[in-house]
């Protein structure tokens, strides 16, 4: 903590790094989330290192300078993401108070990944599940079968589990936002639970029977991805737990479950569970429209052979 201060005491009144500063110690920022304060913070303090944007003075920063430091976070489009939302918090918050005479995000750019990580295919889920260590595969089963967050994974127990109508489900309270769900369990899901013996009231542990954090299972799987050979394909696609979320979400869509009915299972809204299905539902139109023109070619050669035929006889 010590080390920090000769860093703050360097930032000139009057430049970006000021107004950053002023928005990250103010009670707006530091009521936010603490994942949301993480996800800000990155993007945030290095924006706020001197060769970057934190030494120029406030009134030379315009959308352009913006839009360069975005560009170069290209090649990670979640945290380009992050960075340009965290980046219009900053505006908002020095707008009103005086801190920047002008806006500075408008017309910024920040495709990211459009709604979250990208769904993990079902070879995928099963190659995870068969190659990663046994803690982490049953991380990976939880995931994909209930769609939740990391940060609501880690803090299901055997105890939230409550059987309605003859099925078993979980009850939980998301971190995020605070709504209450049942989520019930697939068969899938079952059957792979009767094998998890409960050692401890949580259901997921780590690998020395510890608890595990949001950010210590996010770290874990990308060193478990990065690491074991058999897991090759995962790395390359640059797979995140998150991902899985959006994977459960296309499983219930392509079995023919409705986006509302997905949303109130899976505890989201129906525009996320829209933007998660949008490959699956792009597949399965454009598969539906393709058989719709190999069944008209079809119809037609038909009809021109029996013509044809018929002009022969």
């Amino acid at each position: 903590m010590e080390s920090e201060r000769p860093v703050l005491a360097r930032i000139r009144p009057g430049t970006f790094a000021a107004v950053i500063r002023d928005y990250m110690m103010s009670p707006k920022f530091q009521g936010l989330a603490a994942s949301t304060r993480t996800n800000y913070g990155k993007p945030l303090l290095l924006a706020q290192l001197p060769e970057v944007m934190g030494d120029l003075p406030v009134r030379e920063i315009r959308p352009y300078l913006i839009q360069q430091f975005l560009d170069e976070l290209a090649d990670r489009p979640a945290a380009q993401k992050s960075a340009q939302t965290a980046l219009k918090a900053v505006e908002k918050f020095a707008l009103v108070r005086n801190l920047v005479p002008h806006p500075f995000t408008i017309g910024t750019e920040a495709p990211g990944s459009q709604g979250g990580h990208e769904p993990w295919t079902e070879e995928q889920i099963a190659l995870a599940e068969r190659e990663a260590r046994p803690h982490l595969s049953r991380v990976i089963t939880l995931a994909a079968n209930t769609g939740q967050r990391g940060s609501d994974l880690v803090r299901m127990r055997w105890s939230d589990i409550e059987t309605y109508e003859g099925r078993p489900g979980i009850n939980v309270t998301q971190k995020k936002t605070g709504l209450r769900v049942w989520v019930p369990f697939t068969a899938r899901l079952q059957a792979a639970m009767e094998n998890w013996k409960p050692q401890a009231p949580l259901i997921l542990l780590k690998e020395d029977g510890q608890p595990w954090t949001r950010e210590q299972l996010s770290n874990q799987w990308v060193h478990e991805r990065n690491t074991r050979p058999a897991l090759a394909p995962i790395k390359e696609a640059g797979l995140r737990i998150h991902g899985l979320r959006a994977s459960a979400c296309v499983r219930l869509r392509r079995a023919g479950a409705s986006v509302p009915l997905i949303a109130d299972m899976v505890g989201l809204s129906t525009l996320m569970v829209a933007r998660y299905c949008r490959l699956s539902d792009q597949r399965d139109n454009a598969l539906a429209a393709v058989h719709i023109l190999d069944r008209t070619a079809l119809e037609q050669a038909r009809t021109t052979k029996r013509r044809f035929g018929g002009a022969s006889d």
